[in-house]
């Protein structure tokens, strides 16, 4: 199967699946795809000490985490498998499309050469300079050499290959927002729980990148540091990472909710004149940048916006959708992530209500 960036837009663009809205988002359960990473033939991680498979700890803590939501009567949950079998990588999001899912929850377990590195970290679709964030996401990617034909798979895409991770489409950047409230509330649990907080981090997952709704990757600690795999290797400690994923869980669906039901009311509302303001936004990062720096002197002034924890930085502010669209041209040469934003009133739109100004 290849994977189409027009077939995806097109879906994204017509309002199928990706943002239930009204009538038809109530009596929809929220359905949330749990993908154990690995599985099968692909192992993953191995540990140190007690040589402790990645994949049978994110398939023990997927199915505590699936045991959990299930609970709720209102969820629907959808697993890429619940026993050790190999799945290919790109089947994991397309299960998640297939069953128009509202979330996509990756679990994996991490490893490093250096031994000595512990914690716990929730990465989000993204490019980073960061060289430790891309050796995990190659390391995660390269689980595709597994399929015979992963050249024709992914488009000749290359898990070692630092060139590979340059451009990511735009659609799921659509979901950024999301996708950031939902890593945060995770790292924010994780800490609660007394696990080593290493924060909310984006890199180029493919898993994530084919994925048309909020997406997270799970790292639930590292399986090569000794002390951590010897948690990682019990039940208890299993269930204790389950249940923190399965309270951030409940903060974002609280969110969720709260956004999908003023959305609706919004439709009733009749459309009075208003400011409309296009922006570009170009960068999003957890931590604050200088409006002054490097980064941005080419694109002055910049307008940074925090919202869900995240600071989302963006320029252009123009009156049209046509004159929007050439500064994102622009922007992409430098910021290949680039996709346009709405304000009205001085309010950020979301995507599902920006999309009707797109024209």
């Amino acid at each position: 199967m290849r994977f189409s960036l027009s077939v995806f837009l097109w879906l994204f663009l017509s309002g199928f699946c990706f943002f239930p809205t009204g009538l038809k988002a109530a009596e929809k359960k929220f359905t949330v795809v749990i993908d154990p990473g690995h599985g099968g033939k692909d192992p993953g991680a191995i540990g140190s000490v007690l040589k402790l498979n990645e994949k049978n700890v994110n398939l023990s803590v997927a199915l505590k985490l699936g045991a959990l939501l299930e609970k709720e009567k209102d969820v629907q949950v959808i697993y890429t498998r619940k026993t050790d079998v190999f799945i290919p990588l790109g089947e994991r999001p397309r299960i998640a499309n297939k069953a128009k899912a509202d979330l996509f929850i990756s679990i994996h377990t991490n490893a490093m050469t250096n031994k000595s590195v512990s914690g716990t970290e929730t990465y989000v679709i993204g490019s980073s300079a960061s060289t430790a964030n891309m050796d995990v996401a190659m390391r995660e990617n390269s689980v595709i050499l597994y399929e015979d034909d992963y050249k024709t798979r992914y488009e000749d895409f290359d898990p070692k290959s630092s060139e590979s991770y340059i451009m990511f489409e735009f659609m799921q950047f659509a979901f950024m927002d999301q996708s950031l409230n939902l890593a945060s509330c995770v790292q924010d649990q994780f800490k609660a729980a007394n696990r080593e907080d290493r924060g909310v981090k984006q890199a180029g997952f493919l898993v994530l990148k084919h994925a048309g709704m909020p997406g997270i990757l799970v790292e639930l600690g590292y399986i090569s540091n000794k002390e951590e795999e010897a948690y990682l290797s019990q039940e208890k400690s299993c269930q204790e990472l389950a249940e923190s994923i399965y309270k951030a869980f409940l903060i974002y669906k609280v969110n969720y909710e709260k956004k999908n039901h003023a959305n609706f009311d919004d439709t009733k509302r009749t459309e009075t004149t208003s400011d409309i303001s296009y922006w570009v936004q170009i960068y999003t990062s957890v931590k604050k940048e200088p409006l002054d720096g490097k980064m941005f002197k080419k694109y002055a002034p910049v307008k940074e916006h925090y919202e869900n924890k995240v600071y989302k930085y963006m320029y252009g502010d123009k009156c049209s959708y046509a004159e929007i669209l050439s500064v994102r041209k622009e922007a992409q040469k430098e910021f290949k992530d680039a996709f346009i934003v709405v304000f009205k009133d001085g309010k950020k739109l979301p995507p599902a209500e920006a999309r009707k100004y797109f024209k």
